[in-house]
């Protein structure tokens, strides 16, 4: 979130060298988001690393799951409230 500084405990430490043009780029770019030169660091780092672990998570689904998968995407629930609540409500095949 831009802005916004998470404040955490510190349990361990990292320590990096940088070439000086890196580290001033990222240090303008930290101070564009009113946060610590680390503290920028760390959330973008730890940000690219979720999103590359993401890609490498693979859905397991039975048969039967995977074509209640694609009826479902064919066949969208009607746009009312009530469809909502229930969608909302029910445990899914993702849920597992």
């Amino acid at each position: 979130m831009p802005g916004q500084q998470i404040i955490e405990p510190r349990e361990t430490r990292i320590s990096m060298r940088i070439d000086r043009q890196r580290k001033d780029v990222i240090a303008r770019a930290a101070r564009l988001r009113h946060t610590s030169l680390s503290t920028f660091m760390i959330e973008n780092s730890y940000n690219a690393a979720s999103e590359l672990l993401a890609d490498q998570n693979h859905l397991v689904m039975s048969r039967e799951e995977i074509d209640h998968f694609f009826k479902v995407l064919d066949n969208p629930p009607p746009k009312s409230i009530k469809a909502i609540r229930k969608l909302l409500s029910e445990p899914s095949i993702l849920d597992e």
